[in-house]
């Protein structure tokens, strides 16, 4: 049976809002989801006019659409429309999952704990490590927090506008205690040793493949591990350099897979068994990488 056989008028709704969402892999993963676990569910992306975003959400909760991820550029703009927001949306300062309630749309960030969850799937861990953050925006500020709150040794941030990368360091020490230092990405060959890597920015993404944050390749001789957000390539530029290196490398779909494992959970109420996670990961990494 198909997912438009399955639709009817006791279909459950969830979506995607954003600008633009042409190229979302989300309605993929939770429709799959949806016809692993045999939920009568439907998942649709929106592309919202930034104008039109309290209205939209407003007509989502009229059409008792249950929940809703939001994507670039407005998980911060939807907070001030929100009744309730989670731990690490309050610390991060920004929400990516929105669960309807009787009293409106309450939310929850749900990138840190997809960036963990990659990470421990990869063997990577964070306490007592060395980790490197190139940005200093909304990815960056999830990928920190979730780093600070696993005992990392200690959190280098490395971004052209230095200004950023301190209001970030500010943002995760008002929360958690542990060193942070601040260079500039043109300064970033002085760092001696560190353990892991996290690329956060846009720099490689398609359609601008041949980008990279870091062009000298003595630099990935430094780092064990190289974690790139971008998917798409499956193999950036950055994680091409890092592998050449002998690093370990990881990209961002492990992240995009879990943050939506968890907001799917969120919105059920009910835990996905590890055997239907590790089946549907392979089987989307496989038609991703072909």
């Amino acid at each position: 049976m198909t997912l438009v056989d399955m639709v009817n008028g006791t279909t459950n709704v969830y979506g995607l809002i954003g600008s633009p969402v042409v190229h979302t892999l989300s309605p993929l993963i939770h429709n799959s989801l949806n016809k692993i676990l045999n939920n009568n569910n439907v998942y649709v992306a929106f592309d919202v006019n930034a104008r039109e975003l309290e209205d939209a959400l407003k007509g989502a909760y009229a059409l008792n659409i249950q929940g809703i991820n939001v994507t670039y550029p407005y998980k911060e703009a939807v907070m001030p429309y929100l009744v309730a927001i989670d731990d690490y949306g309050k610390q991060i300062g920004a929400v990516n999952t929105l669960k309807k309630t009787n009293e409106g749309y309450i939310g929850y960030n749900t990138d840190a704990w997809g960036l963990l969850m990659s990470l421990k799937e990869e063997k990577i861990e964070i306490e007592n490590k060395s980790i490197l953050i190139i940005g200093a925006g909304g990815a960056a500020k999830a990928a920190a927090m979730a780093i600070a709150s696993l005992s990392a040794k200690k959190l280098y941030i490395s971004n052209r506008t230095i200004k950023r990368a301190r209001d970030l360091a500010d943002a995760v020490s008002h929360y958690y205690n542990l060193p942070i230092e601040l260079l500039p990405l043109e300064d970033i060959n002085k760092i001696d040793n560190v353990d892991i890597c996290l690329q956060t920015t846009s720099l490689g993404m398609h359609p601008q493949e041949g980008q990279s944050p870091i062009n000298d390749d003595d630099f990935f001789h430094k780092i064990t591990s190289a974690v790139d957000i971008i998917y798409n390539p499956w193999e950036s530029l950055f994680l091409k350099k890092a592998k050449k290196a002998g690093c370990k490398t990881v990209n961002g779909f492990g992240m995009l897979f879990y943050q939506a494992v968890k907001a799917y959970e969120i919105w059920t109420q009910k835990e996905i068994s590890k055997e239907n996670l590790t089946a549907l990961y392979k089987s989307l990494k496989n038609k991703l990488m072909l």
